[in-house]
């Protein structure tokens, strides 16, 4: 049978009491150093530049939202409410996410309304592969329908209709159907208009 001295009792309570102030100690360090860790990742996360690829494609169009009151005697521009396709705004299609040349950005973007619609909008086309995005694919990052019976959730009834218009002057601007196959190119100039054709007014009227 062993017996243990009541020296030996005290030594190991002593021990004891050491070895549990040290992992105090340790946890009192470790603990501000794992927050300082996540501070500084999250600052470089939203700080620092995002990594970026090289751009295989890299070009704007146009695209400009018109609708008509039911008397058909006033026009208004309907922009977006947010960015789309960028941080923090519209994103709602993650389709093509591997195609963005950074990770903040999906290849068919656009910048805030407040300064890239006035009321036509500048929308970004930046892609490291090269492909042949669609209007419909900028609708989907946005999150609204494109089509001649609704477009941006505006239903085509009593006698108003959506059309799609290709051209900067309402006086040669030529009709498209193909709605969201519509291919995206540099400086095409799209507009969407809710209308009565009844009213007289042609394609994208100024």
């Amino acid at each position: 049978m062993n017996i243990i001295s009541r020296r030996e009792l005290l030594g190991r309570s002593k021990k004891e009491k050491v070895s549990g102030r040290n992992r105090v100690r340790y946890l009192a360090i470790a603990i501000p150093m794992i927050a300082l860790a996540g501070v500084l990742f999250v600052y470089a996360f939203t700080v620092l530049p995002v990594t970026s690829s090289p751009a295989a494609m890299d070009y704007t169009f146009r695209l400009l939202i018109d609708v008509t009151n039911k008397q058909s005697n006033q026009v208004r521009a309907i922009a977006p409410a947010a960015s789309i396709g960028e941080a923090g705004g519209s994103w709602m299609s993650t389709l093509y996410n591997n195609d963005s040349v950074d990770s903040s950005h999906y290849p068919v973007y656009m910048d805030s309304p407040s300064y890239a619609c006035t009321p036509v909008c500048l929308i970004h086309v930046k892609s490291k592969i090269v492909h042949a995005y669609t209007l419909g694919d900028f609708f989907n990052v946005w999150g609204q329908p494109l089509s001649e019976n609704n477009t941006i959730g505006i239903p085509a009834s009593s006698g108003f209709v959506w059309s799609m218009c290709l051209g900067p002057d309402p006086s040669s601007a030529s009709f498209s159907h193909l709605w969201g196959a519509q291919p995206l190119q540099s400086n095409i100039d799209i507009t969407l208009y809710f209308y009565n054709p009844s009213g007289g007014l042609g394609c994208a009227p100024s």
